[in-house]
């Protein structure tokens, strides 16, 4: 009694070549691609001629001879045409029919006209594995251009099938045995394997071929879509960045223009001052200081304005905190008294003094006290208050208003350059301030206080 009944395992390979494609054209079917409708008529094709091949002694003649071995080629040729639509090739699937029918009158002519068996049965096996090595071939092509594991695996299981076949013939006639599909060697066995295996293993392959396209194609849409994001957000830094040069320009030419007239108003000053004197009224000796006091500070932050566009290194000192923020608050005493806004100062016992640029140093208290003025309108009592602490070797200098303070929605953004909560603001006050912080060695940063209100938090290295 034979371990294996041929006819029975050509059946159940058959239809499991009838069951598969079914199953694969049902769910590839809403790509709407002739790949898959090829694949899977190709898949049926050789089932049904595996089944006819199983039925010999039930049927007709004329359908197990004639009629599958046709089948038996024209599957692998439809497979083969359909890995040639994935690869982009040119069809012709009249070309198809008309070789599986030249293939069939030469078989017909061996086995009715002949009636050689022999060369039959080399005829059908030689040509079988041409088209299973032809179709193997194709699917290696798709690994090697798309690294795609499912044509791999249809690649090793169908050249595994065209080799068999291949080598079935020397067996046969080796032995001496029956040339007929029936035969019953080790080669028919394994050959018998694969045909089960490749199955499911051919149909699975197909099907994860279009799953991995669709992966890569996912895949690359992500990458699309972060490369856009990427150029909108490098669009976004150049249109900055040439927003930045426009205002760095605009600021050296204005320097560059207004450097003139305060020089014309310190000298004005200057000359109004010795009339009085040759007149000796000392009434107005108070206001000509603070006038030419102010002057000079402006010039000298215009100078500084110059000097920063021109990229020329700062100049630090050591400047006491407390005297810094004494010489800000004359500077702007005049529009905190016309805006009501009461300015508290907390100094610690001790001198605390910083390595700093004077004028840069002023200039980011002048932008914090001045956004905290503006922050305050619409407050019954305007309140600002400045505190100055020290922490091992840092110094801290928060600003604290009690305004309305800073929506969730911007508390992130606050600071960063050309962008303002004021429906006339720049946006470029506390981004220079963060930024003449860090030259520093220091931290800016802006928050609300837990009482209510903004606070700006300056941190700067202390000195011993």
């Amino acid at each position: 009694m034979n371990a294996l009944h041929l006819p029975t395992a050509y059946v159940i390979a058959g239809v499991l070549y009838l069951i598969m494609p079914l199953t694969v054209w049902q769910m590839l079917r809403k790509q709407g691609v002739a790949s898959n409708t090829l694949w899977c008529l190709g898949g049926m094709a050789f089932g049904l001629s595996l089944v006819l091949l199983g039925l010999r002694n039930q049927l007709p003649e004329a359908l197990t001879y004639y009629t599958a071995i046709w089948l038996l080629l024209l599957g692998p040729l439809l497979r083969s045409a359909a890995l040639r639509i994935e690869l982009h090739r040119p069809v012709r699937l009249v070309w198809v029919l008309l070789g599986s029918v030249l293939f069939m009158a030469v078989y017909v002519f061996f086995h009715a006209i002949l009636n050689n068996a022999d060369l039959r049965f080399l005829w059908a096996s030689f040509v079988a594995s041409a088209a299973f090595m032809w179709l193997a071939w194709l699917a290696r092509t798709i690994h090697l251009r798309d690294r795609s594991i499912g044509s791999q695996w249809i690649f090793v299981f169908y050249m595994a099938i065209g080799v068999l076949l291949a080598l079935r013939v020397p067996v046969v006639v080796l032995t001496h045995g029956t040339p007929t599909a029936m035969t019953q060697d080790p080669v028919s066995v394994l050959l018998i394997f694969l045909g089960v295996t490749s199955a499911v293993v051919s149909n699975v392959g197909f099907l994860g071929m279009f799953i991995e396209r669709m992966n890569r194609k996912a895949l690359e849409s992500v990458k699309i879509q972060a490369r856009q994001e990427e150029m909108a957000r490098l669009s976004d830094q150049i249109a900055q960045l040439d927003r930045r040069r426009s205002v760095g320009e605009i600021a050296a030419s204005l320097a560059h223009e207004l450097s003139q007239p305060l020089t014309n108003i310190y000298l004005i000053s200057d000359r109004l001052e010795l009339e009085l004197k040759i007149r000796s009224d000392s009434s107005l000796d108070m206001y000509f200081a603070d006038l030419n006091r102010n002057a000079q500070s402006a010039g000298n932050i215009l100078g500084r304005i110059r000097s920063f566009i021109r990229s020329k290194d700062i100049e630090l000192e050591r400047i006491e905190i407390a005297q810094a923020i004494a010489d800000v608050n004359a500077l702007i005493r005049d529009l905190a008294y016309n805006e009501s806004v009461d300015i508290q100062v907390s100094l610690p016992p001790q001198t605390l003094a910083v390595r700093a640029d004077t004028v840069q140093l002023s200039q980011i208290f002048l932008n914090v006290i001045r956004n905290a003025i503006q922050a305050t309108h619409g407050q019954a009592q305007r309140q600002l208050h400045i505190q100055v602490w020290r922490e091992e070797n840092t110094a801290h200098i928060s600003f604290t208003d009690n305004g309305p303070g800073l929506p969730p929605e911007t508390s992130e953004r606050v600071g960063s350059a050309f962008f303002s909560t004021k429906p006339d603001g720049l946006g470029v006050g506390l981004s220079i301030s963060k930024s003449i912080a860090l030259l520093h060695g220091g931290s800016l940063s802006i928050g609300n206080s837990p009482s209510a209100g903004a606070v700006v938090h300056l941190q700067l290295p202390a000195l011993d």
